[in-house]
């Protein structure tokens, strides 16, 4: 997969984010990790499907798609 392309799914997968867990900023760090903050609650993965589900765990009443 090629640079842009990666970027692009990167991209999609904060935009995605963002939009399911309103409050938090998400971001993906140059050491590859994926981190999401909230006040003085800071979560980071190496997966973004595990930050997704380590946030979902941490908002319990949300639903979720």
């Amino acid at each position: 997969m090629g640079i842009q392309q990666t970027a692009w799914r990167d991209t999609d997968h904060l935009r995605d984010l963002a939009s399911e867990f309103a409050g938090w900023r998400v971001g993906r760090g140059g050491s590859g990790h994926w981190w999401a903050v909230r006040g003085n609650d800071l979560v980071r993965s190496l997966s973004v499907e595990e930050l997704r589900s380590r946030l979902r765990e941490l908002n319990p009443l949300r639903q979720h798609r």
